[in-house]
């Protein structure tokens, strides 16, 4: 398949069908792919380099008209950088800042195509390159197999503006890790302030599933290489999943909890909805589970691994008779009982 700007296209039964009927020399496109493979374009002509890019507000899926490399801040006119406020490649990204343009989209490149984010319409040409340069790639490199992720044409970027574990900056060697749920949807070896992280969403394609949707928030773990230890990370503000979307945050590691305990559940009496909170100091086998005064178990709230830190579980009691209840946690080494109180 190919996908443009709003457009698509898709190969079946040796006809091309859907909305996207041309290929234009000034917009780019996601190639979707069966399978690894190289491209060579045919019956083609080289595109004006001085061609002129008209930008509406908003996102727009462009191309780069030179077959060399440039860094952005030379590539864009001086003129036209003030009113883009981002710019996404595939997996990479960098936002205009006070400071430059931060991220680890350096250079812009022939055969790539990016989203340029606008805060209002514009129209443009791109600076020719001095030279057939290199793309620049200093920011990125690769990550393990095992906290790798496959690219989705949906994808947003959280740029980490400081990470620290301990009160102690992270290295680079040290990997960010982005998660929806328990499902890896982006990576990056940290690279100094304001490292871009990539968050893959759902597409519609199968090898994508449990990728982010829109309104999902993102958590992130850093593999600290000192100790060889996965560490939970707390942002300093909202991770709210959007496509396209580009949020600057802050990461700490999560401080953990010294001891394991079951507090108390809040309300209590209630009706019909109460909130049962117990901390881990470590990963730990927990079964929390509802019974009635004869002892008879009602329901399971909780019943495998854990992992360390606070957590909190909601039982709705809704289509359960007033009385009194008795919730009790078991992990290996402890075991706690709390009566609670339905009135309805």
């Amino acid at each position: 398949g190919i996908i443009g700007a709003g457009k698509s296209t898709q190969y079946y039964n040796g006809l091309w069908m859907g909305t996207l009927a041309n290929i234009e020399p000034d917009a780019g496109y996601w190639i979707i792919l069966n399978d690894d493979a190289n491209l060579t374009v045919e019956n083609a002509f080289y595109t004006d380099p001085g061609i002129n890019f008209d930008l509406h507000l908003g996102s727009n899926l462009i191309s780069y008209p030179f077959a060399g490399s440039a860094p952005i801040q030379e590539t864009i006119p001086d003129t036209a950088q003030s009113a883009i406020y981002g710019i996404l490649g595939e997996g990479v990204a960098s936002m205009n800042s006070e400071m430059g343009w931060l991220g680890g989209l350096v250079d812009l490149s022939g055969t790539e195509g990016y989203w340029f984010l606008t805060n209002d319409a514009l129209s443009f040409s791109f600076n020719p390159p001095e030279n057939e340069l290199i793309r620049q790639t200093k920011y990125v490199k690769d990550v393990p197999l095992e906290y790798s992720y496959r690219q989705s044409t949906q994808q947003a970027f959280y740029f980490v503006n400081s990470a620290t574990i301990d009160g102690e900056p992270i290295d680079k060697e040290d990997l960010i890790i982005a998660y929806h749920g328990n499902v890896i949807v982006g990576s990056r070896y940290w690279y100094g302030e304001t490292t871009d992280i990539p968050s893959m969403g759902a597409d519609g394609n199968d090898k994508n599933f449990g990728y982010c949707t829109t309104g999902d928030q993102v958590s992130f773990k850093v593999f600290d290489s000192s100790n060889n230890t996965m560490v939970d990370m707390d942002a300093d503000i909202e991770t709210t999943w959007e496509n396209l979307g580009m949020t600057i945050i802050n990461l700490s590691a999560v401080e953990l909890p010294e001891r394991i305990s079951l507090e108390k559940a809040y309300p209590n009496p209630f009706n019909p909805i109460t909130t049962l909170s117990f901390t881990l100091p470590i990963e730990s086998e927990v079964a929390l589970k509802i019974y009635n005064l004869q002892g008879r178990e009602v329901t399971s709230l909780i019943d495998g691994k854990m992992a360390a830190g606070y957590h909190e579980v909601v039982w709705n009691a809704d289509n359960f008779s007033s009385g009194v209840y008795l919730a009790k946690m078991i992990t290996k080494k402890y075991i706690a009982t709390q009566k609670l109180v339905l009135i309805k």
